[in-house]
Protein backbone atom coordinates (compact mmCIF):
# COMPACT_ATOMS: atom_id res chain seq x y z
CA UNK A 1 0.00 0.00 0.00
CA UNK A 2 1.58 3.33 -0.93
CA UNK A 3 1.43 6.36 0.96
CA UNK A 4 -1.62 8.14 -0.83
CA UNK A 5 -3.93 5.05 -0.31
CA UNK A 6 -2.74 4.99 3.35
CA UNK A 7 -3.67 8.79 3.77
CA UNK A 8 -7.15 8.47 2.09
CA UNK A 9 -7.80 5.42 4.26
CA UNK A 10 -6.89 7.29 7.37
CA UNK A 11 -9.27 10.41 6.46
CA UNK A 12 -11.91 8.07 6.05
CA UNK A 13 -11.37 6.12 9.17
CA UNK A 14 -10.99 9.19 10.67
CA UNK A 15 -14.22 11.10 9.61
CA UNK A 16 -15.77 7.88 10.64
CA UNK A 17 -14.45 8.17 13.72
CA UNK A 18 -15.18 11.30 14.36
CA UNK A 19 -18.72 11.26 13.58
CA UNK A 20 -19.38 8.08 16.31
CA UNK A 21 -17.03 10.22 18.96
CA UNK A 22 -19.35 13.54 18.21
CA UNK A 23 -22.91 11.49 17.53
CA UNK A 24 -21.99 9.79 21.25
CA UNK A 25 -21.25 12.70 23.13
CA UNK A 26 -24.09 14.59 21.72
CA UNK A 27 -26.39 11.38 22.38
CA UNK A 28 -25.32 11.60 26.51
CA UNK A 29 -25.52 15.34 26.66
CA UNK A 30 -29.51 14.99 25.49
CA UNK A 31 -29.05 16.76 22.23
CA UNK A 32 -31.57 14.17 20.06
CA UNK A 33 -32.26 16.48 16.95
CA UNK A 34 -32.16 14.17 14.70
CA UNK A 35 -31.30 17.03 12.35
CA UNK A 36 -28.33 18.02 14.51
CA UNK A 37 -27.26 14.41 13.74
CA UNK A 38 -27.53 13.64 10.14
CA UNK A 39 -26.21 17.73 9.36
CA UNK A 40 -23.22 17.08 11.13
CA UNK A 41 -21.31 13.92 9.06
CA UNK A 42 -20.24 16.59 6.53
CA UNK A 43 -18.79 19.49 8.74
CA UNK A 44 -17.31 16.74 10.74
CA UNK A 45 -15.40 14.97 8.00
CA UNK A 46 -14.60 18.02 6.43
CA UNK A 47 -13.05 19.46 9.21
CA UNK A 48 -11.27 16.39 10.42
CA UNK A 49 -10.15 15.61 7.10
CA UNK A 50 -8.65 19.39 6.60
CA UNK A 51 -6.53 19.10 9.84
CA UNK A 52 -5.44 15.95 9.25
CA UNK A 53 -3.87 16.86 6.03
CA UNK A 54 -2.62 20.04 7.19
CA UNK A 55 -1.28 19.45 10.24
CA UNK A 56 0.32 15.77 10.20
CA UNK A 57 0.80 14.77 6.92
CA UNK A 58 3.25 16.92 6.24
CA UNK A 59 5.14 15.41 9.08
CA UNK A 60 5.25 12.45 7.26
CA UNK A 61 5.59 13.11 3.98
CA UNK A 62 8.66 14.51 5.05
CA UNK A 63 10.59 12.37 6.90
CA UNK A 64 8.82 9.20 5.41
CA UNK A 65 11.44 8.81 2.53
CA UNK A 66 14.87 8.78 5.19
CA UNK A 67 12.78 7.35 8.55
CA UNK A 68 11.28 4.51 9.32
CA UNK A 69 7.38 4.49 10.50
CA UNK A 70 7.82 3.84 13.88
CA UNK A 71 10.62 6.53 14.02
CA UNK A 72 8.51 8.79 12.31
CA UNK A 73 5.75 8.08 15.04
CA UNK A 74 8.39 8.58 18.40
CA UNK A 75 10.20 11.75 16.75
CA UNK A 76 7.02 13.57 16.28
CA UNK A 77 3.82 12.39 17.96
CA UNK A 78 5.01 12.80 21.71
CA UNK A 79 5.01 16.37 21.06
CA UNK A 80 2.48 17.08 18.24
CA UNK A 81 -0.03 15.13 21.29
CA UNK A 82 1.18 17.53 23.85
CA UNK A 83 0.15 20.71 21.74
CA UNK A 84 -2.93 19.57 20.62
CA UNK A 85 -4.12 18.83 24.14
CA UNK A 86 -2.85 22.37 25.06
CA UNK A 87 -4.93 23.77 22.22
CA UNK A 88 -7.96 21.81 23.29
CA UNK A 89 -7.65 22.60 26.82
CA UNK A 90 -7.20 25.92 25.88
CA UNK A 91 -10.17 26.67 23.80
CA UNK A 92 -12.11 24.55 26.47
CA UNK A 93 -11.07 26.26 29.32
CA UNK A 94 -11.72 30.55 27.25
CA UNK A 95 -15.29 29.13 26.13
CA UNK A 96 -15.99 28.79 29.82
CA UNK A 97 -16.91 24.46 29.78
CA UNK A 98 -19.11 25.75 26.42
CA UNK A 99 -20.90 21.92 25.65
CA UNK A 100 -20.74 22.56 22.07
CA UNK A 101 -16.68 23.67 22.31
CA UNK A 102 -15.86 20.86 24.66
CA UNK A 103 -17.88 17.77 22.19
CA UNK A 104 -16.23 19.46 19.06
CA UNK A 105 -12.56 19.68 20.92
CA UNK A 106 -12.66 16.09 22.53
CA UNK A 107 -13.62 14.54 19.24
CA UNK A 108 -11.09 16.38 17.23
CA UNK A 109 -8.27 15.32 20.10
CA UNK A 110 -8.72 11.73 19.74
CA UNK A 111 -9.33 11.23 16.47
CA UNK A 112 -5.82 13.66 15.77
CA UNK A 113 -4.42 10.80 18.09
CA UNK A 114 -5.58 8.06 16.44
CA UNK A 115 -5.34 9.27 13.13
CA UNK A 116 -1.16 9.08 13.75
CA UNK A 117 -1.31 5.73 14.72
CA UNK A 118 -3.37 4.64 11.77
CA UNK A 119 -0.75 6.71 9.46
CA UNK A 120 2.31 4.99 11.27
CA UNK A 121 0.99 1.79 11.07
CA UNK A 122 1.96 1.33 7.39
CA UNK A 123 4.52 -0.79 6.69
CA UNK A 124 7.62 1.07 5.51
CA UNK A 125 8.71 0.97 1.86
CA UNK A 126 11.91 -1.57 1.11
Amino acid sequence: MNITTNIIYTLFKASILAVVIFWTLLLTEGFINELVLIGAIIPISLVCSLTILITIVPFYTIEQTTLSNDKIFKKYFPYYAIVAFGISAYYIISSNFDEFVCLFFITAFFTLIQSWVWICKMPAKN
